[in-house]
């Protein structure tokens, strides 16, 4: 089948459908120059522009928000304008701001809240951005398909991967014991490839450091602007689709090569973990066959796992060594556990969502379950043959923090001082609400 793509079509690739300004207010001034509706076409990119500055003098630091995630970045940009109009206060001189964010990692509708905060406390809003980009056409697959497994840490799935790994058309290499993930790795890598800095690098190669092709860390849209625009449409437009495509075989035909070495024929996935990303996302939009499992854990056992798992191996892991105490460290995950219920809500047509608690409760029932879905052999000989095997492969590791099966589940309680449940359940309110936990 030829594979054209869908960037052939005359839509662009991203448009901005409403751009809300927020009123002026004491602590900041501020506007955003770009996007606009009628900014010219910068391929799978968004334009983000302006300036801001604080009638106190006091240090301003630019907040995009797109869901749960957020991107600060600094003024940086000269602005003799602001410095003439504002004489005397200091930082006018480069109140400007001005990046391309990355379209590829954003939902095909999407909304950026873009703010200001002052001296680090206080957040004032400076516009509101509603757009959406083209999402690709799914195609079939060339070779083994993604089955990406979307879940957090310490929430089974190294016991979901390892039953996943064996069997006999599904590919996944030693779970028990390492993360392979060759169609993140293709396509995470073609996405930083795709970005205007790095494709800006087939024109200008500039100082070739390490990883040069790379580009700088970020480019301003005037610099692109700049450009003759069949040239930015060269660099920006259907070449950055085809980047992506041709990641996705490539991982395809890693997947095939490897399921050979183990003396399999008939590889019909590839099985991998990742947390909530873009990368599940664009798997979905551009193979057709892919398929996605959301690996539930009630998020309170979650932490209490994580918590002590760390004690066992003596050192912090899972995101709390970059926090001060335990209660940031909640809150740390409470933000990737709402960015899976975003995902969930997102792409749960064609997925199957899997509680840990009823995998492992009835891993055989669990696994048949999933084998169905994703229309592969599930004979109760062939389950049972897996379960076994993946048990033994399971008890030459040290994963456990609970004596059972049983006791993994509500151990929070248990475990978790007043303080930190108290915290918890507030923290994970909303989706243990989403997943139907209490």
């Amino acid at each position: 089948m030829s594979r054209s793509p869908s960037s052939a079509l005359d839509a662009p690739a991203v448009q901005i459908d409403e751009l809300e300004l927020a009123p002026r207010g004491e602590r900041v001034h501020a506007n955003l120059e770009r996007p606009g509706a009628d900014d010219p076409a910068l391929g799978w990119c968004v334009p983000v522009s302006g300036w801001a500055l604080a009638p106190n003098g006091g240090a301003v630091t630019i907040e995009i928000r797109q869901g749960h995630q957020v991107l600060r970045i600094p003024r940086t940009v000269e602005r003799p304008d602001l410095a003439d109009a504002y004489q005397g206060l200091r930082g006018a001189e480069r109140a400007g701001f001005s990046l391309v964010l990355d379209a590829l990692k954003l939902p095909p509708a999407f909304e950026l809240q873009v703010g200001a905060t002052v001296d680090g406390t206080h957040e004032e809003p400076i516009a509101h951005v509603r757009g959406s980009r083209r999402a690709f056409e799914p195609l079939p697959a060339r070779g083994a398909a993604p089955l990406t497994v979307t879940t957090l840490g310490r929430s089974g799935s190294t016991l979901l991967l390892t039953l996943l790994s064996l069997h006999p058309q599904i590919v996944a290499f030693q779970p028990e014991t390492y993360d392979s993930r060759p169609f993140a790795y293709q396509l995470d890598a073609a996405i930083a490839m795709a970005n205007p800095a790095s494709r800006m690098r087939l024109l200008d190669s500039g100082t070739q450091g390490e990883a040069w092709w790379l580009g700088r860390a970020s480019m301003r849209p005037d610099e692109l602007l700049r450009i003759d625009e069949p040239l930015r449409e060269l660099l920006l437009g259907p070449p950055v689709e085809g980047l992506l495509r041709s990641a996705v075989d490539q991982a395809a035909a890693f997947v095939t090569d490897l399921g050979a070495t183990q003396e399999r024929t008939d590889v019909r996935y590839g099985a991998e973990k990742c947390g909530p990303a873009h990368l599940q996302r664009l798997l979905r939009e551009l193979c057709a066959d892919g398929r996605e499992i959301f690996l539930v854990r009630d998020f309170r056992d979650v932490i209490a796992s994580m918590l002590a798992f760390n004690k066992k191996r003596g050192y912090d892991a899972f995101g709390r060594e970059h926090v001060a105490d335990d209660e940031q460290f909640v809150r740390w995950q409470a933000g990737i556990a709402a960015a899976l219920a975003a995902g969930w809500r997102e792409r749960r047509e064609g997925a199957l969502l899997v509680p840990y608690e009823e995998l492992v409760a009835d891993v055989p029932a669990m696994l048949a379950r999933i084998l169905d879905y994703l229309e592969l052999d599930a004979a109760p000989s062939l389950v049972g043959a897996i379960v076994e095997r993946a048990e033994a492969q399971l008890d030459r590791i040290q994963h456990r923090t609970s004596p059972d099966a049983s006791a993994s589940s509500g151990r929070w309680e248990r475990d978790l001082p007043p303080a930190l449940k108290d915290l918890a359940n507030e923290a994970f309110a909303d989706p243990l609400q989403e997943f139907g936990y209490a």
